[in-house]
């Protein structure tokens, strides 16, 4: 009877231990699923003299004019790449903008060039987050 007991307690505690591992397993992937890590939007446009590729992450707002960047949320980004001319911006640690244009080293004073594409291309990603929205009847 004694050995009938003490095994019947070994298997309880397996039992609670893989329960337990399951339970904090299904608690680590719940965590992850509602974490947005690596979400990113990605729209490529490509003819035969035309490429344009469009990334961002996070909530990218424009200004009210529709020709420059208000705010990038903490982690987001935009990456903007129109037939070889390219620039990405990002958030530093203290809320301002950090841009890079053709893969030089950042910038946050931009000249007018710099302004005119981003213009350009703030009005080129309306329109192509614009096809991505469902009609609203």
């Amino acid at each position: 009877m004694c050995i009938f007991v003490y095994q019947f307690k070994n298997i309880m505690k397996s039992i609670s231990k893989k329960i337990q591992i399951i339970v904090l397993a299904l608690i680590i992937l719940g965590t992850v699923a509602a974490c947005d890590w690596g979400k990113s939007t990605t729209i490529i446009n490509n003819t035969d003299n035309f490429s344009q590729k469009i990334k961002y992450s996070g909530k990218v707002v424009f200004n009210e004019q529709e020709n420059g960047i208000e705010h990038i949320s903490d982690g987001g980004y935009l990456e903007f790449d129109e037939n070889g001319r390219s620039f990405k911006a990002k958030n530093d640690a203290y809320g301002k903008i950090n841009y890079e244009f053709d893969g030089d080293s950042k910038v946050t004073t931009l000249s007018e060039e710099q302004k005119q594409f981003i213009a350009h291309a703030v009005k080129a990603i309306i329109k192509e987050r614009a096809k991505l929205r469902p009609e609203r009847k």
